[in-house]
């Protein structure tokens, strides 16, 4: 299953950062990552780029793989 936001929230609290800190890993703002963490309902929602994915992930040596071009955590 591609990342969702509470699998998001679940990888920034795994390295215990904040919403800032997960965001300047990245280099975007903490509004935006703030907005990828917002359910799927909700207005100011945004879905995180599938390149931060990965950026995020390869930083981290989080394990993941590509299908149909879509980020999948191998385990959070």
């Amino acid at each position: 299953m591609p990342v969702s936001p509470s699998d998001l929230k679940k990888l920034r609290k795994r390295f215990n950062y904040t919403q800032a800190d997960a965001a300047e890993t990245v280099r975007v703002s903490r509004r935006t990552w703030m907005s990828w963490e917002l359910g799927l309902d909700t207005e100011n929602h945004r879905v995180m780029p599938e390149g931060l994915i990965e950026l995020f992930c390869i930083k981290h040596h989080i394990d993941y793989k590509v299908v149909d071009s879509k980020i999948h955590i191998v385990y959070i």
